[in-house]
């Protein structure tokens, strides 16, 4: 999801994009950055690929480390010998959840899944392969088409009366609309190391949607949802594994290499409910 939005934004700055799907490149194949560096000849290189299902990974430890690990280290390698500049995302999920306030991008990871680790462990050899790469930590990304609750959100608060999702759980999180505004201005400014790059404030997953009901109500009156319920993790369908309860990323830092502040994330969400027509 958050390629297509870095596609788009990157071609609406008038830049020449050049993109795969996962089923026109296995990003885990043996010489497959080589080969794709020595025929597109970028000047830039975004890894937008990851597996990003908690699940997935703990079913799938192996498929995990290729593409969250070993797969965004090699790459970073062969951008560094071929002197191209090379984006890595990462993630919140790094972390345990235990701090007080938002993490910083020099706090210790200690991640709670498979995932976390994998994601952890992928930062540590990009930036060990490449000090010139830039990794970009992202959370609770959202967007038209996206598989996260928060992408589906607006449509099951339009479709049912009463919503129940997980609580106990504060963040930070992000419009790749935005997301991607963000990425694409640090490569501009040649950022290198650990930034962070979601929008400002903490909310909850409650607290979104109240609001995402909130701007829906306003514009509409066909909208069914008349309760939203917090349940515990554990008595969510689909989640088992643990999630970190509290994962505000600092941004403070990407604001000063940027020279501006990012937007709030309720102006995401307005952004994003407006681009599909709410």
């Amino acid at each position: 999801m958050t390629g297509r939005y870095l596609v788009r934004e990157a071609k609406r700055r008038g830049m020449e994009v050049t993109a795969f799907t996962r089923q026109e490149l296995d990003i885990t194949r043996s010489d497959a950055a080589r080969e794709t560096l020595a025929k597109v000849k970028p000047g830039l290189v975004i890894n937008a690929a990851s597996v990003t299902s908690l699940e997935t990974c703990e079913e799938n430890p192996v498929l995990s480390r290729k593409v969250n690990c070993e797969a965004p280290e090699d790459w970073a390698k062969e951008c560094g010998r071929a002197g191209v500049r090379f984006v890595h995302l990462g993630t919140d999920y790094i972390f345990d959840g235990k701090k007080s306030s938002a993490y910083l991008p020099t706090d210790p990871p200690s991640p709670l899944s498979r995932y976390g680790q994998d994601k952890a462990e992928g930062e540590k050899r990009v930036l060990r392969a490449n000090p010139h790469a830039l990794v970009v930590r992202l959370a609770w990304v959202y967007g038209h088409g996206g598989k996260t609750f928060m992408s589906k959100l607006p449509g099951i608060l339009a479709e049912k009366e009463v919503v129940e999702l997980a609580g106990g759980r504060t963040g930070s999180c992000t419009y790749a609309g935005e997301a991607a505004r963000i990425i694409l201005d640090l490569a501009a400014k040649r950022a290198e190391g650990i930034q962070h790059g979601v929008q400002a404030g903490n909310t909850t997953w409650k607290e979104y949607a109240e609001k995402a009901l909130e701007k829906m109500k306003a514009k509409s009156g066909k909208v069914a949802c008349r309760e939203i319920r917090e349940l515990p993790q554990q008595k969510i369908v689909g989640l088992k594994v643990p999630r970190p309860a509290f994962s505000p990323l600092d941004i403070s830092g990407t604001e000063k290499v940027l020279g501006r502040k990012i937007p709030a994330w309720e102006q995401g969400l307005a952004e994003y409910l407006k681009e599909i027509g709410w």
